[in-house]
C-alpha cells in the first residue's frame, strides 16, 4: 500500500480570470491541514496586455451591451485592484489560521510561469478561469456568487493506487477538516475486480487514519474529460488530483478549471 508524505510546499496560481477567492482558501486550509508553507503566484497576463497595447482595442460593457475602449491604463488599473483583493484574501486568511504564506507577483504567461516556477513545490492549486478574462465590477459580483456556491459542495479526490494517490486523499481528508466538508473518492477502475482492490486501499488508509468509511464512485478512466464529467455531476467544490510532474500536468489541465469552475488541485 502507497504511503503518503506530507507535502512541504504549497503553491496556488492565480491570473486576470482567477477564482481568486475560492482558491486561496481551499489552497489556506489544505497549508493548515498539512503544515505546510503557502507560496501564490499572481500572474498579469502578458497576452492581455499586449491586446490593451493595440490603438483599435475595445471591450464590451457587462450591463451596457456598449464598446469602450480598452488600453494599458484601465488594464493596470484592473490589474492592481485584482492584485490587492488577491493579497487581502491571503491576510484574511492568515488572520483566520496560523498560516505562513507569501505572494509574488509576476508578469507572463500563467502556464510559462508554472513551468518555471513548481519544480520545488509539491501540491499546486489552481483557480484560473477564462470566463471571463478581464473583470470589471459586475464580472466581480458574478465571480463571488460562483465561490460561495463551490464552497458549499464536496471535495472530489481521485485515487488510483499510486503513492500521489495516498497523498490525495490525506489532502482530501485535511481539507475535510478544515473546512467541515465532505470527500468522495473517484476510483478510476475498468473492471469491477479493480475498483474492488483499490477500494480495499483507501479503506485500508482510513482505518489506520481512525477515519470512518467514505463515498466513492467508480471512473470508466481517469480522462480530463471523464474528470469532468464526474466534477460537474457531482458539483465538487475541488477537485484533487494525483500527478508525477505539477509543471507537465498543469499544462496538461489547464482547461479542466475551465471546464468545471472549481479550484483543481494537482498533487504529486
Amino acid at each position: 500500500m502507497p504511503q503518503a508524505r506530507g507535502p512541504k510546499r504549497i503553491v496556488v496560481a492565480l491570473d486576470t480570470g482567477s477564482l481568486s477567492r475560492a482558491a486561496i482558501e481551499t489552497a489556506a486550509r489544505l497549508a493548515i491541514g498539512l503544515r505546510a508553507e503557502l507560496e501564490a503566484l499572481f500572474v498579469e497576463d502578458v497576452n492581455l496586455r499586449r491586446l490593451a497595447e493595440l490603438p483599435f482595442a475595445s471591450e464590451l460593457g457587462n450591463t451596457s451591451a456598449q464598446h469602450r475602449r480598452f488600453d494599458v491604463a484601465e488594464l493596470d488599473r484592473a490589474i492592481g485592484v485584482q492584485a490587492r483583493q488577491v493579497r487581502r484574501a491571503l491576510e484574511a486568511a492568515a488572520r483566520e489560521l496560523p498560516l505562513r504564506w507569501s505572494l509574488e507577483i509576476v508578469r507572463g504567461d500563467l502556464i510559462a510561469v508554472i513551468l518555471q516556477r513548481t519544480a520545488g513545490a509539491d501540491l499546486l492549486v489552481l483557480g484560473r478561469t477564462r470566463r471571463p478574462a478581464y473583470r470589471g465590477a459586475h464580472g466581480e459580483k458574478v465571480m463571488r456568487r460562483l465561490e460561495r456556491r463551490v464552497a458549499r459542495h464536496p471535495i472530489v479526490a481521485l485515487f488510483d493506487g499510486s503513492a500521489a494517490a495516498a497523498r490525495v486523499l490525506d489532502a482530501a481528508l485535511a481539507l475535510e477538516r478544515r473546512a467541515h466538508g465532505e470527500v468522495l473518492v473517484a476510483i478510476p477502475a475498468s473492471r469491477p475486480e479493480q475498483f474492488t482492490a483499490l477500494g480495499g486501499q483507501v479503506d485500508a488508509m482510513l482505518a489506520a487514519r481512525g477515519h470512518a468509511s467514505i463515498g466513492r464512485v467508480c471512473l470508466p478512466d481517469a480522462g480530463i474529460a471523464t474528470i469532468a464529467e464526474t466534477a460537474k455531476r457531482q458539483r465538487a467544490g475541488a477537485v484533487l488530483l494525483p500527478v508525477a510532474d505539477l509543471a507537465r500536468a498543469e499544462h496538461e489541465f489547464e482547461g479542466l478549471v475551465d471546464e468545471i469552475a472549481c479550484p483543481v488541485v494537482l498533487i504529486r
